[in-house]
């Protein structure tokens, strides 16, 4: 029964990155799916440190707020 529910959570995070904005997916994938690092996220896509924090932590939130709406709407 556990894999059931791993695979349901597994198709509501796809979904939910599917209704981000790209450049949010993409470095969500990057840093959690690829494991890279905050200075290789910074090179390759071409901004500093910093930035790449400021928008992995906006990315996180706007991906919370997908999957509490999903949430919400399955709810009711």
């Amino acid at each position: 029964m556990s894999w059931l529910l791993a695979d349901e959570r597994r198709a509501q995070l796809r979904a939910a990155m599917g209704r981000l904005p790209r450049r949010d997916a993409e470095i969500l994938l990057l840093k959690y799916t690829e494991n890279w690092s905050y200075k290789q996220i910074a090179a390759h896509i071409g901004i500093s440190h910093s930035a790449v924090e400021a928008r992995l932590h906006r990315a996180r939130g706007r991906l919370r707020d997908e999957l509490t709406a999903a949430a919400v709407v399955e709810m009711t």
